[in-house]
């Protein structure tokens, strides 16, 4: 216990001095910047905790692009998917070298950037230097919460990297997962009234894993883990709680997610903790209840479609497999 108490301060200590720059920067000049730090900064903890300072910093310039591609886009329900799409595509490509993890954050605060662009500072336009401001933020949020990750953590030994899937059926997850994300970010933002629907991407990416083999038990742990989650940010959502103490909260449980991946504590746990930080990041003091339910709705909605996503997935491989196998030895 002493352990995680320990490893769960250093995480806490890591956000808490990284963001404070960049908090006091949203009180006295651009409020957008706070949002945008912190996302960059769950980036830049994750990797640099899970894969080392130098593939740390590698996908904080990777967000450095991506992350302003997303508002840049937020306009353009084509282009959004497009960068969606990519986005699910290359958590299946790192999954050939055990960065699933890294990608994965990545991906899961691009829809937030495309559909609550922050506005430009002192009532400006987006023209160019409001995108060199955000990708300049990106750029200093990401190397000092990476800077600061490596000076704490640097004595301790890296987590264990996940087994690796094979070309192809990381190819054919990968695929799959990014023509359906894609799919829905068009008709979503083409069509859906509401905002909430990048819950059913979040949902997506939190439960397919670009490797064969559908493990139901595994599926269903995930599910009751992001519900949890979801069930638990709704609660406090509805205490009306000041946006300040809610992303606080945020930030507390996103710390302990990363704790117990780095203890290598069962997934649905660290799913319980990551739906409602994210959820707690991205809270105002004047959501409602009827907020609170659209997510859980759009959550049980991209419960269903990760798990059809899986069940495709793996009944083609099994396919192909299949067919490989009643192929004669050459």
């Amino acid at each position: 216990m002493k352990a995680y108490a320990k490893s769960g301060l250093e995480i806490l200590l890591v956000l808490i001095v990284a963001l404070a720059p960049f908090f006091i920067a949203s009180r006295i000049w651009w409020s957008g910047i706070a949002t945008v730090a912190i996302f960059t900064l769950f980036v830049a903890v994750f990797a640099t905790a899970t894969l080392g300072p130098q593939l740390g910093a590698r996908f904080v310039l990777a967000f450095v692009v991506i992350g302003t591609l997303a508002i840049a886009v937020s306009g353009s329900p084509l282009l959004a998917a497009l960068l969606v799409a990519g986005c699910a595509y290359a958590i299946a490509m790192c999954a050939l070298r055990g960065l699933t993890t890294a990608m994965l954050q990545i991906a899961i605060f691009v829809p937030y950037l495309i559909h609550a662009s922050p506005a430009p500072p002192d009532g400006g336009s987006r023209d160019f230097a409001y995108f060199l401001t955000i990708a300049v933020t990106i750029l200093l949020a990401g190397m000092w919460g990476t800077t600061l990750t490596w000076l704490i953590m640097r004595k301790k030994p890296l987590p264990k990297r996940p087994a690796l899937p094979s070309r192809h059926d990381a190819v054919l997850a990968g695929g799959i997962v990014a023509a359906a994300t894609g799919l829905i970010t068009f008709v979503a933002l083409s069509r859906a009234a509401s905002t909430e629907w990048v819950w059913i991407l979040l949902t997506i990416f939190i439960l397919t894993k670009p490797t064969p083999g559908l493990n139901w038990s595994r599926a269903q742990s995930r599910v009751l883990g992001t519900g949890i989650g979801v069930a638990v940010a709704a609660l406090i959502g509805a205490l009306g709680l000041p946006t300040l103490v809610l992303n606080l909260l945020g930030a507390l449980t996103m710390t302990a997610a990363l704790t117990l991946q780095l203890k290598g504590q069962p997934y649905w746990i660290y799913a319980s903790l990551l739906t409602p930080a994210v959820i707690l990041v991205d809270s105002a003091a004047n959501d409602t209840g009827e907020l609170a339910l659209q997510r859980l709705i759009y959550t049980v909605i991209g419960a269903v479609f990760a798990l059809a996503l899986g069940a495709a997935i793996n009944a083609v491989v099994i396919k192909k497999d299949e067919e490989d196998s009643a192929q004669p030895a050459h």
